[in-house]
């Protein structure tokens, strides 16, 4: 079972490494800051001598600290940090990965609901480390959207978004409907993408986004963003994209 510790990822010679030991992690933040001694360690971390040597030696190993022993008093030995900490992980999105994962084995013979559950997992599971995979996802969004363009046949925006609203029903990514304005926004009911998602603080469709962008983009041959307003991520019970036509 997958800790419900912070995790915080350090980048190392050997390699990247999780921690999600709070007596390391605290550790190797007192560290960032500088070089302590092992009595000054023990006294920010509050540990017995034994449970720092033992926390100390398992940091030494993994190659995330260094030693060096002081020139005039042999016996004094201090520390200091000898990675770069990456990323940390996000609670909220951390709670809602070992939630999903948990419900792994309930989607056994769901070939729909077991792909689903794979895919927030991978998603989730990464956020939870604190990788942020918006940017990423949005642009894969984008080429997919590219690919699937020629697919479509509107060249005016209403019916596009109506093709649009018919090819996420069928492909079982939510109930889409579009109002039109100023700027034209479109809102999904059931998401595929984040419908069990709770409220995190933030919208998470962006592979959504980049679809639905490369899709306006070459079949109306324009420039335009597409933009999540709102989303399960931001509490709402549904997801809003604003379309803007440059």
């Amino acid at each position: 079972m997958m800790s419900q510790e912070k995790v915080e990822i350090y980048s190392t010679k050997k390699g990247i490494i999780a921690v999600d030991s709070p007596v390391k992690n605290r550790i190797l933040q007192k560290l960032q800051e500088r070089e302590l001694s092992f009595e000054e360690l023990i006294r920010v971390c509050g540990k017995a001598k034994s449970t720092m040597s033992v926390h100390l030696n398992d940091l030494l190993k993994m190659g995330l600290i260094y030693k060096r022993v002081d020139p005039v008093d042999r016996r004094k030995k201090y520390f200091g940090i000898n990675s770069d900490l990456i990323v940390s992980s996000s609670p909220p999105v951390t709670l809602h990965y070992i939630k999903i994962l948990n419900t792994v084995p309930s989607f056994k013979g769901d070939k729909y609901g077991f792909l689903r559950s794979l895919f927030h997992l991978i998603r989730c599971g990464m956020e939870s480390y604190g990788i942020d995979t918006r940017p990423a996802l949005k642009k894969i969004g984008h080429d997919v959207g590219s690919m699937l363009a020629p697919s479509f046949k509107s060249s005016k925006l209403p019916d596009l978004l109506n093709e649009v609203a018919a090819f996420w029903k069928e492909q079982g990514l939510g109930k889409v409907h579009a109002e039109m304005g100023v700027f034209p926004t479109i809102i999904v009911e059931d998401c595929f993408d984040c419908g069990t998602l709770p409220d995190v603080g933030r919208t998470e469709c962006s592979l959504d986004e980049g679809i639905l962008e490369a899709i306006i983009e070459e079949r109306l041959k324009v420039k335009c963003s597409v933009d999540e307003i709102e989303c399960h991520g931001t509490g709402h019970d549904h997801c809003k994209f604003e379309v803007k036509i440059f």
